[in-house]
């Protein structure tokens, strides 16, 4: 994936603490917690293990910090991590469980039908990463970022067929109920998706109706 060119004066958005102890990238931008890495010298980073409980399940040995981050790819065991636990994809710290999460997706995903494979934020974390992430810095210009912030939300599993990482296969995607046991039987672990209990609204609706030291912390 090509490497989006930095924003201009991005570095003056106020950054949340939480934020401030991430890797960074070589133009200074924090890496988020959920980001893949690819290692220097490891070049097969996932395979498929198998559990009583999950079945197949897609396994990523990346590590945060180490090699090099391939910024807009997720590692999916951080990603179900983040998912199942409450944990920020951004700063990777807990969520309280007194707090609302916050999920951003596009303008197509951002309907209260809509899965969506992003993790949660912190308030403060998702307020940052619209303003200075060039992947959705995009779609925030274009009014196209939508948000639902939710006091919690519904997880379901994204399992890819046939539960091998052949890169040559025709992978089928299917998304099931957590903790199906037609699931099991239907291939590999990916991703976790939610479905959050709240409103979608456009981001820049969501960020004015934010308390001043939520958007600038």
């Amino acid at each position: 994936m090509e490497e989006m060119r930095a924003r201009p004066g991005w570095k003056q958005v106020p950054m949340p603490p939480a934020v401030a102890g991430l890797p960074r990238d070589g133009r200074g931008y924090p890496v988020g917690w959920t980001t893949l890495w690819e290692p220097r010298d490891a070049p097969g980073r996932s395979s498929v293990i198998r559990s009583p409980e999950e079945g197949a399940v897609l396994w990523c040995y990346c590590a945060t910090g180490t090699g090099t981050p391939l910024l807009g790819q997720v590692c999916p065991r951080r990603q179900r991590t983040a998912m199942a636990r409450r944990r920020c994809q951004l700063c990777g710290t807990s969520i309280d469980r007194d707090a609302k999460v916050v999920f951003i997706a596009g303008e197509s995903e951002g309907t209260a039908a809509q899965l969506v494979r992003e993790p949660p934020l912190h308030a403060a974390c998702a307020a940052y990463a619209a303003r200075v992430c060039p992947y959705l810095v995009v779609g925030n210009r274009a009014g196209a970022l939508r948000v639902a912030e939710a006091a919690s939300y519904q997880l379901f599993e994204e399992r890819v067929r046939p539960d091998s990482l052949d890169p040559q296969a025709d992978m089928l995607r299917e998304v099931f109920p957590l903790g199906s046991r037609e699931a099991l039987r239907f291939g590999a672990l990916e991703n976790l998706l939610a479905a959050p209990a709240g409103t979608w609204v456009p981001f820049a609706t969501w960020f004015a109706s934010l308390p001043l030291s939520s958007s600038q912390s």
